[in-house]
């Protein structure tokens, strides 16, 4: 698990997407052609639950010696990052929504005309990529932490 050139670009940008990717999930689609209705209002309520969590793989990569040094992340974590966002972006425009008429049209359903069931299909697919890359990222922030405090110890232990 080395630190990569990418790992500098995550170090920084995984505190932003943490509170950006939330909001464009539960609001910001509205920006780019989705129309919002009672996922937008959850979303108020469970948005900040949501940031707390995607927060806590760069909390704990903050405790990795090496990577703090290097202000920087893992190869591997930073693989895991990015599809984790990846997935956010796909899944806040196909997000099927719905309001007190009926249902409403995701961003992909307006852009190239999906049905609401192959909206719903990509969104499934997403929400499934967003749980495992968020589990990898968070088993992989911890190896690094794991990796980066047994790397101090053993350049700390004295030499016979």
């Amino acid at each position: 698990m080395r630190i990569a050139r990418s790992g500098r670009f995550v170090f920084v940008a995984q505190w932003i997407a943490a509170v950006l990717l939330p909001f464009f999930f539960f609001l910001g689609r509205g920006f780019v052609g989705a129309e919002l209705g009672w996922l937008s209002f959850i979303g108020i309520v469970y948005g900040l639950l949501v940031v707390v969590l995607l927060l806590l793989p760069p909390l704990a990569t903050l405790f990795d010696t090496e990577g703090r040094r290097a202000r920087a992340t893992r190869q591997a974590y930073d693989i895991a990052t990015f599809v984790l966002w990846g997935g956010f972006v796909l899944a806040s425009l196909s997000a099927p929504d719905a309001g007190d008429s009926g249902p409403l049209d995701s961003a992909l359903m307006t852009w190239f005309g999906l049905s609401y069931d192959a909206s719903a299909v990509v969104f499934t697919v997403a929400a499934a990529l967003i749980g495992l890359a968020y589990l990898t990222t968070f088993v992989l922030a911890i190896a690094g932490l794991v990796r980066g405090r047994s790397a101090a110890a053993t350049d700390a232990a004295p030499q016979a």
